[in-house]
């Protein structure tokens, strides 16, 4: 089909409608004519009528006389009489037809016209959005300032190229993030292989001390790819296991256990018996990630707090440490991957930088929410809400 600009449909349409009132208005129009000028006339044809008969009353004859006619005052004027009717409503229905053709074509023509004025910022819009491309998300349509529909078009479609802009930036950093947390075990096995060669006679210390070296970087490397994937993974799990609280925390501490003996952290329960409803292999790491991250961030002789609060429809799990905090201006960061409140220190510590990614994206789904409080070198508080059972 024929590409048909906006404007022509909108004057196709409304010029179709133009039309056919004009049509109707003029065939009404005729027909009242002929109705009130030729019928009643028609039984003067063949028959005799006399003056008195064809006298009218006054304001007949005011009428008549826009058309300059006369009234027959005889009976041999009927017929001359009848014929300047016929010639004046033919002139009507001639004059008629041409103004409603005038009409329709000023009428189309004043509605193109008018359609194309209204259509001005369409045309301003879709040359701006033809500008927009990935290297200039940042740009924004400032060019159209009407205050209707197509004002508030201009104003979603910057919102759309906002979002649009912030997911690009995050794919963007999160690639480069992951090729370099692959990268480092990668370049740190190549760098073993690399001493191990340049040695003449390797013993067999030095063999181990590469194997342990490699398998190290490999664990690393297969930690990073489970958790991407598991941050990625958005196939359709369980979410009807019912999951103790009480026994999945007690479960977890003895996991955490030798960690809090080497710092001699304190771990306590208080008031978790209840239950929630979710998938209990993820809820399970949820917690297991939180509460490891409150071990190894602790201080010396700190102490680890869980506590459970029930409300109405939800219940909400504090975990509060008396660790090293975190920056206010790192809080907003700390669920994007890869992000690093402090290098040196989280890698020492471990972990991929996936892991409050991955916490967040599985109480998401499970519709639940999270809020972190933290204050440098005092400690931190995660509050997680859940649905209970």
């Amino acid at each position: 089909m024929k590409y048909l600009s906006l404007r022509m449909r909108l004057t196709v349409l409304t010029g179709v409608i133009l039309i056919m009132t004009t049509i109707l208005l003029t065939i009404i129009s005729i027909s009242s004519a002929n109705n009130k000028f030729v019928q009643p006339l028609t039984g003067l044809e063949g028959t005799h009528v006399t003056i008195e008969e064809m006298q009218i009353d006054e304001k007949q004859t005011n009428e008549t006389q826009e058309f300059d006619l006369k009234t027959p005052s005889s009976p041999n004027e009927n017929s001359k009489y009848l014929e300047e009717m016929k010639t004046v409503n033919k002139k009507f229905q001639f004059q008629s037809l041409i103004w409603m053709i005038v009409i329709m074509v000023i009428g189309v023509g004043a509605i193109y016209f008018v359609a194309g004025k209204a259509l001005e910022p369409v045309k301003h819009l879709r040359k701006s959005i033809e500008n927009i491309n990935e290297h200039n998300l940042s740009d924004r349509i400032n060019n159209i300032n009407s205050k209707d529909e197509i004002g508030d078009l201009a104003s979603e479609f910057n919102k759309m190229l906002h979002r649009i802009e912030n997911s690009y930036t995050y794919q963007k950093n999160f690639a480069a993030n992951a090729a370099h947390e692959l990268k480092t075990p990668l370049t740190t096995m190549k760098t073993g292989i690399q001493i191990l060669k340049l040695e003449l006679s390797p013993t067999i210390d030095d063999y181990k001390e590469n194997l342990e070296i490699t398998e190290e970087s490999t664990q690393r490397l297969i930690d990073i790819v489970e958790d991407l994937l598991m941050l990625a993974n958005n196939h359709a799990v369980k979410f009807s296991d019912k999951i103790d609280l009480h026994q999945m925390f007690e479960t977890i501490a003895q996991e955490v256990a030798p960690l809090c003996a080497e710092k001699n952290i304190t771990l306590t329960l208080n008031n978790c018996k209840e239950s929630i409803i979710g998938n209990k292999i993820l809820i399970y790491r949820v917690f297991s990630n939180i509460i490891e991250n409150a071990v190894k961030y602790n201080k010396t002789n700190g102490m680890i707090e869980i506590i459970c609060h029930d409300q109405r429809d939800c219940i909400r799990i504090s975990i509060a440490d008396t660790g090293i905090g975190i920056e206010k201006e790192d809080l907003p960061f700390i669920f994007e991957p890869f992000y690093r409140v402090d290098q040196s220190r989280t890698r020492s510590l471990g972990g991929s930088g996936l892991g409050l990614s991955i916490v967040r994206s599985i109480i998401e789904k499970h519709k639940g929410r999270i809020h972190v409080k933290s204050a440098n070198n005092i400690g931190t508080i995660f509050e997680i809400e859940l649905l209970k059972n």
